[in-house]
This record gives structure tokens, C-alpha cells and sequence, in this order.
């Protein structure tokens, strides 16, 4: 996978964020209620020369770790190569559910989706599964989390998957962006895997570059 190689070999303390990752900013931003809809700054490729990009960070910093871990899901998935082109239709479209699946699994008291996470990290955490799903809604995704979730995802049938149907819907989502999104991590996975890397770690990394970062 040759871009996947390029994006691997941009992996540095200070990248330059992707349109990918300004997105999700100001997305999140959006849909969290802290910039309104007709705010939003072009996207650039150079914060300095986006002055909302300049001008919100530092509060959403200290307003929110979910922005971040948001961001850094993005540039995770980016570096494995498996999004589609910035700007067409359907990466924005992963954009929006990347962080609202995150608000689903950090605020739904739905009791599917809570047993359907519960399920997913106590098949490997066992007794520590509570505490890992008390801790996300405090940080945002995290990589255990999200390679939970995928696995889980994975082991049952669409038919089995409609029970989270309920809990998704006022978050104006469905089962079938949930499996996109799963089966984006199970890709990104793998493509990593195949280089010798995790997945975990490339998403510590990331993590580390984006707002919100001490908080989580």
C-alpha cells in the first residue's frame, strides 16, 4: 500500500494536520455547541493561517478531551491509508459519525449499547470492563476502546446488531454507519499489523499531537 507507507513515514512529534483532522475540529465544535455552523473557518492546511483554528483551540482544550480523541481516530485511520479522499462525500460523512458513535458510547444510558460495551471489553479486561467504560466518558475514545468495539462488532450477524438501533437513533445514527466505522478500525488495524505496528500505539501518538490531550 503505497500511500499508506507515505502517510506512515509522516508520523512525526509535529505533523501538519490533514484537512481530515481540521474537519472533525470543527465539526466537533459544531456539534458540541461551542462555534456555530456559519463560524467555521475554511479548511487550511496550516493552523496559523486559520484564525478559528488559532483562536478556538486553547478553549477546547480545557473544555473537552472529546475533541481531541475525536481528531486523533482521524489522523489514526488516515495514516493507514483506509479513508476515502478528503472532501468527497463519504469522508465527511465519517467525519460526523466518528464523533457522534463518541458521544453515543461516552453519554447513551441506552441499556443495549451500555451491555453491548460491556461485552466488548470484558471478553479481555474481564472485571476491569466498568472502569474502562467509567474512564471513557471522562477521556474519549481511546484505542482499547475502539479495538473492543471493533472485535465485538464483528462477532454478530446485522440482525443481532438492530438491538442497538434504539440507542443510536437520537443521535441521528444508525447500525449501518456503526459497521462502516468497525470496519474501518478492523481495517486500519491490519493494515498495521502488516507493517509490524499497533494500532494502540499509532493512536497514543496522535492522541498526544491533539487538543485536549492533558485531559485525557
Amino acid at each position: 500500500m503505497p500511500g499508506m507507507l507515505l502517510s506512515l513515514g509522516c508520523l512525526s512529534p509535529v505533523p501538519q494536520p490533514s484537512a481530515y483532522t481540521i474537519n472533525s475540529f470543527f465539526v466537533a465544535l459544531v456539534l458540541g455547541g461551542l462555534v456555530a455552523i456559519g463560524e467555521a473557518a475554511p479548511v487550511v492546511a496550516d493552523p496559523v493561517q486559520n484564525p478559528m483554528l488559532t483562536q478556538t483551540s486553547q478553549p477546547v482544550k480545557t473544555a473537552s478531551p472529546h475533541i481531541g480523541s475525536a481528531m486523533a481516530v482521524l489522523a489514526t485511520l488516515q495514516d493507514a491509508d483506509v479513508l476515502p479522499p478528503e472532501g468527497a462525500p463519504e469522508a465527511n460523512r465519517i467525519i460526523r459519525f466518528v464523533i457522534q458513535f463518541q458521544s453515543v458510547f461516552t453519554k447513551s444510558d441506552d441499556p443495549a449499547v451500555q451491555e453491548f460495551a460491556r461485552q466488548a471489553l470484558a471478553r479481555k479486561y474481564g472485571g476491569q470492563a466498568a472502569d474502562i467504560i467509567t474512564s471513557l466518558r471522562t477521556t474519549g475514545w481511546t484505542a482499547v476502546v475502539l479495538e473492543g468495539l471493533s472485535d465485538e462488532e464483528a462477532r454478530h450477524s446485522s440482525e443481532d446488531l438492530q438491538t442497538l438501533a434504539q440507542g443510536f437513533a437520537p443521535f441521528n445514527l444508525t447500525v449501518e454507519e456503526f459497521h462502516r466505522f468497525m470496519q474501518l478500525v478492523r481495517e486500519a488495524r491490519q493494515a498495521f499489523h502488516t507493517h509490524g505496528l499497533e494500532f494502540g500505539n499509532i493512536f497514543l501518538s496522535r492522541r498526544k499531537e491533539m487538543p485536549g490531550a492533558g485531559s485525557s
